[in-house]
């Protein structure tokens, strides 16, 4: 079927048919349908029995996309109305499909999505690309659209304005920032790999050449692309190939959970899990972790350990794999002395299980790590010989790095220092997920002019009393909205919209269109100035069809780099490595239901259970049997680890800044 790029939904007029339930309940077809219906009457009805499940899908977000409703309930009530005009292509009942992509913080997800009368309702992988597959993440975002808690209104320091009124603060604002070549002005952003935000930030540095840049994501791999960038340089960002390693070890690394690998890693490790016919091998697993996780029970071999012993475990299987590597045992003395004692025997079998597969073999560490850990990691892995095999280089996508591009804690120095009159926060909820010694809250409200563009009106657009920010901007959802991304791999895909923003929503390319002083746009303009660049076609209409309909442009993935490890570089960062600690230790560890709290008004994935405890609706804090019996919990007098008949709530501490957790 001929793919087109035209929004389903009238795309000509841009008319959203929607009737207020207060408008519908007033109108004579209501009120002849209402007593046609109910002849007894809404008052004499009863309520039947209903099941927790069935109470779940009524509530939130389920109820606006499932349209149930409680026996009883006024089903016109939750009807919308019917169209005045019918949506272009569309069959009455007949699904269309269209390719897009759901931009996540490690590359897009390559989608198709399943659209009846102009909206999404199903959400799969796009087969025509390599992945092919979601993950939950995905599949519970499409809720997310139809979130009744969205933000719906443009807010002027917490009172309702609407989009004319911004628009004119926004071109005021850049002119004012124009005559300061952008000083005082910073940005707040999400990890996304959009070529077209890339080129827009590009813009922005001409334009307002004193802004500064910064990226967070609470979940980010930070230290991860500094130890890369420490010893390989700028601009190139490291790609494991689990399909190629015949022996991997995971590092307090969770490379099969949703949070770290994705459905690529997942993908490539099944595929050698197989045996298909005679000679094929299996892969072997070794888990270094501090919790039980999805990864670590597929482990071979697995070792239970604390995360801040980590860096000691690395440092001592460097000593043992450098007894045949000079050059790695050089890098190893660098190490300070560990006094944590680990088990010799489990880390000589898995030295030479590692060196027996040279140029096979893969050792991954979690981005929770710091840089000491991440740097040892790649230079196990050079010694092994894994650099350009397993393990490969490719550019990072990004084109140039706004002021240099800082750190959160950078960002919020600046403000302390009243550098920063007008900041951009666009996506993220800072005051929610910053590091808590950083006191977001509080610095915000120093900051004169503040713009957020945010899906909800969360923490960080407004406390219980009051905004945090000059302005709050309705974000439009990924289904609403032109863009493009790249994939873990490099390949180039499109954002395609299913549909008209519900509420009038922006994206951060429509606002940091409109601060360059460039017209809203109201279509694909910006994502069509961004494929010329990359693909150069001869026929441009031809090229821009074929990418909307496949949903990838055919062999974009951005060229490979040589790896050389710089050992030199690494030596003095390896010096200031933190040392074991001992005693009880906090770690958070990303949730493979909310993510980063992103999907906490999500009611799919706040009921989905945890893939290991099975638990659902709650955030518990994760003990061992040995520990909650040290620490009385449960009064301590357990029988077993299933008995939790006695817990109680526990108040964790840390820095002068508590919690209360369900043990578990």
């Amino acid at each position: 079927m001929k793919r087109v790029f035209q929004h389903p939904a009238e795309p000509k007029t841009g008319k959203n048919y929607w009737l207020s339930l207060e408008a519908l309940a007033e109108t004579p077809e209501f009120r002849e349908r209402l007593a046609r219906e109910f002849p007894q009457g809404a008052a004499e009805l009863e309520l039947d029995g209903v099941s927790r499940r069935s109470f779940l899908q009524l509530m939130g977000a389920s109820t606006a996309l499932a349209g149930l409703t409680l026996a009883g309930c006024r089903r016109p009530e939750k009807h919308l109305v019917p169209f005045t005009k019918s949506v272009e292509w569309a069959i009455p009942g007949k699904p269309l499909f269209y390719a897009t992509s759901m931009p996540t913080r490690h590359g897009a997800l390559p989608l198709v999505a399943t659209t009846h009368d102009g909206r999404p309702t199903k959400l799969e992988g796009n087969p025509l690309h390599g992945s092919g597959a979601t993950d939950t993440f995905a599949q519970a975002s499409i809720l997310d659209l139809y979130d009744p808690d969205r933000s719906r209104f443009f807010l002027e320091a917490g009172k309702k304005s609407d989009a004319k009124t911004f628009d004119a603060y926004l071109e005021k604002l850049a002119l004012e920032l124009k005559s300061k070549n952008g000083a005082g002005l910073a940005f707040l952003v999400e990890q996304n790999n959009s070529p077209t935000r890339e080129r827009l930030r590009e813009e922005i540095e001409k334009k307002f050449p004193l802004a500064k840049w910064c990226v967070y994501e609470p979940l980010g791999d930070d230290s991860a692309g500094d130890a890369a960038k420490s010893v390989f340089g700028d601009g190139i960002r490291v790609v494991p190939h689990l399909d190629k390693a015949d022996v991997i070890l995971a590092l307090d690394s969770d490379f099969l959970g949703c949070n770290e690998g994705g459905v690529d890693a997942v993908r490539a490790f099944s595929s050698r899990r197989r045996v298909a016919k005679a000679g094929d091998k299996m892969n072997r697993l070794y888990v270094v972790e501090n919790r039980f996780t999805v990864t670590g029970g597929m482990a071979d071999h697995r070792l239970r350990l604390p995360a801040s012993h980590v860096g000691a475990f690395i440092g001592e299987l460097a000593r043992e794999i450098g007894k045949q590597d000079a050059g790695l045992a050089k890098l190893a003395t660098a190490l300070p002395a560990s006094k944590a004692g680990f088990e010799a025997k489990w880390i000589e079998e898995c030295a030479q299980d590692l060196l027996a597969a040279k140029e096979r073999s893969l050792v991954l560490v979690g981005a929770q790590q710091p840089v000491a850990v991440q740097l040892l990691a790649l230079a196990i892995n050079s010694a092994l010989g894994n650099l350009g095999k397993t393990i490969t280089g490719t550019q990072s996508g990004e084109r140039l790095s706004l002021g240099g591009g800082i750190k959160i804690a950078e960002l919020a120095q600046d403000i302390s220092a009243n550098k920063v009159t007008t900041l951009f926060i666009l996506g993220g909820n800072p005051v929610y997920n910053a590091p808590a010694d950083l006191n977001f809250s509080s610095l915000l409200r120093s900051v004169p002019n503040t713009i957020r563009l945010g899906l909800h009106e969360d923490e960080t657009s407004r406390d219980e009393k009051t905004a945090r920010v000059a302005w709050h901007v309705p974000a439009a959802h990924y289904l609403e909205t032109w863009g493009d991304a790249r994939t873990p791999d490099g390949t180039y895909v499109s954002v395609q919209p299913m549909i008209l923003p519900l509420f009038g929503g922006w994206s951060d390319l429509d606002l940091l269109s409109r601060l360059l002083g460039q017209p809203k746009p109201e279509g694909p303009e910006l994502v069509q100035a961004t494929f010329k660049e990359i693909a150069k076609p001869q026929d441009f209409a031809v090229a821009w069809n074929q990418f909307l309909h496949d949903g990838f442009l055919e062999k974009s993935t951005l060229p490979p780099r040589t790896l050389f490890l710089n050992a030199d570089a690494a030596a003095p960062l390896l010096q200031k490595s933190a040392a074991a600690s001992d005693g009880i230790e906090v770690v958070f560890a990303a949730s493979p239901n909310v993510d980063d709290g992103r999907y906490a008004n999500n009611g799919w994935m706040q009921e989905m259970p945890e893939p290991v405890t099975k638990l659902t609706w709650d955030n518990a804090a994760y003990t061992s049997l040995e520990t909650a019996k040290h620490l009385g919990l449960g009064g301590g007098d357990l029988k077993d680890e299933f008995d939790h008949r006695d817990y109680e709530v526990v108040e964790i501490s840390i820095g002068g800044n508590s919690a209360f957790f369900p043990p578990m």
